[in-house]
C-alpha cells in the first residue's frame, strides 16, 4: 500500500481488490465521515477532467517549417493572419515574411514573433487556426 489515498470504492463498500489495493482502506465504510467522501468525490472529478484535456496542437513554427520545406505547398499561395499591436489582426502573404532569427533581421525587414500568427490561410480556406483550434495542415487537433 504505497499510495496514501483513501479507496473510494472501499468507502462505498465495493472494493474488489481487498488487502492488494493500492489505496488505503482506512475506517469503517458505514461510518466514514463526510469530509472523507468529498475529498474523494473531488479527486474523482479532478482526474475525470484531466482525462478530458484536448489533444496538442501543433505551433505556428510547425505549419512555417512545412510551408517552407514540403514542395506539395507552394508559399505563394499562404497567407498569414497575424496580431498587430495597434491594428489587430492584419492579413499578408507568406513570402513578404523573412522567416529567419527576428535579431538578426533589420527594421525595415518584415518580420513578427510567431506567437502573433492568428491563422494560415491556403488560398481563401483556413488551414490552421489557433483561436478555433484547426488544424489541416498536420490534424493534429483531430479537425
Amino acid at each position: 500500500q504505497t499510495n496514501s489515498e483513501v479507496c473510494k470504492f472501499y468507502l462505498e463498500n465495493k472494493c474488489r481488490f481487498g488487502d492488494q489495493c493500492r489505496n488505503r482502506h482506512e475506517g469503517d465504510p458505514e461510518t466514514v465521515d463526510k469530509k472523507d467522501s468529498m475529498k474523494c468525490k473531488a479527486i474523482i472529478n479532478e482526474q475525470e477532467r484531466q482525462s478530458e484535456k484536448k489533444p496538442p496542437m501543433k505551433t505556428a513554427a510547425d505549419v512555417i517549417k512545412r510551408i517552407q520545406w514540403d514542395q506539395m505547398f507552394p508559399k505563394e499561395y499562404f497567407v498569414i493572419g497575424y496580431l498587430d499591436r495597434f491594428l489587430g489582426v492584419v492579413e499578408e502573404n507568406f513570402t513578404t515574411f523573412s522567416w529567419e532569427n527576428l535579431a538578426s533581421v533589420d527594421y525595415d525587414v518584415l518580420a513578427i514573433p510567431q506567437h502573433r500568427i492568428q491563422y494560415f490561410k491556403y488560398k481563401t480556406e483556413k488551414v490552421w487556426d489557433k483561436t478555433e483550434r484547426k488544424d489541416v495542415m498536420f490534424g493534429s487537433t483531430g479537425s
